[in-house]
């Protein structure tokens, strides 16, 4: 078996450059992974209430006659060599290798899901993607990288809520309001006139159809989220309006 797979790496503490260009050193030093690109270094901010400061991340492209697992695995070899300790989720660290994608496999286990989860909404993910790969096509969302990240593009970002609980939707609405600005955020309640643009994502309770559909709206079930919270919303929307910025040639 041999295969197409891309690499997100990211990493705030220590002198996270070179944490990264190691990382990438071994991979190269298996003899089953050839690393055949690598996007430019990009300055992120964080996400999430406990990150720290500003993360350093990049996108590899391998060749690799390892299995997914058997990736993901050396992944975390190379993260547990170079120093990463997981003891926050979404907390501070040296070194993170994320599997993005294995060629068009989708794989929903225990130890590992592809495509990953975020990386069609995460802007730290998909700006150094379409630097190396702006056509690979998620197997999911029937929708190229470049074309996932041209939808986030559009100010305001316009979230639909209008399938939630109105409970829910009350409480959001002021919590979003005070997070985003105006400029940054459309929120849609059902409660206004149509707006005349199309929402970037559709929120949907639990109990609705998938979230995603021949339309070109995004849908996005609260279960998807890491945890179903109000927090957990702001970090995600917050992952997908700021943009990251292009420091350098990373290789």
């Amino acid at each position: 078996m041999s295969g197409t797979a891309y690499i997100a790496l990211g990493g705030n503490l220590g002198n996270v450059e070179q944490t990264m260009r190691q990382a990438i050193g071994r991979l190269r030093e298996s003899e089953n992974v050839d690393v055949v690109n690598c996007s430019g270094l990009y300055c992120t901010s964080p996400i999430g209430t406990q990150a720290g400061d500003n993360f350093l991340n990049a996108v590899a492209c391998v060749q690799t006659s390892l299995s997914p697992e058997e990736l993901l695995s050396l992944c975390q070899e190379i993260e547990n060599k170079l120093g990463r300790v997981r003891e926050i989720h979404w907390g501070p660290r040296h070194i993170d290798l994320d599997l993005i994608a294995y060629d068009d496999l989708i794989i929903h286990s225990a130890a590992l899901s592809l495509p990953h989860p975020a990386c069609w909404y995460r802007r730290f993910v998909l700006d150094p993607m379409t630097e190396i790969a702006p056509e690979w096509l998620h197997p999911q969302r029937k929708t190229t990288v470049v074309e996932l990240l041209t939808r986030l593009l559009n100010r305001p970002l316009i979230l639909d809520l209008s399938c939630c609980d109105s409970t829910f939707i009350a409480s959001t609405v002021n919590m979003l309001k005070t997070a985003f600005t105006s400029q940054e955020l459309s929120i849609v309640t059902g409660n206004e006139k149509d707006n005349s643009e199309q929402p970037t994502w559709k929120i949907l309770e639990q109990t609705m159809p998938q979230w995603e559909s021949s339309e070109i709206v995004s849908r996005m079930k609260l279960t998807h989220l890491s945890a179903p919270t109000e927090q957990a919303l702001i970090d995600m929307i917050r992952s997908a309006i700021d943009a990251p910025q292009r420091l350098a040639d990373f290789e």
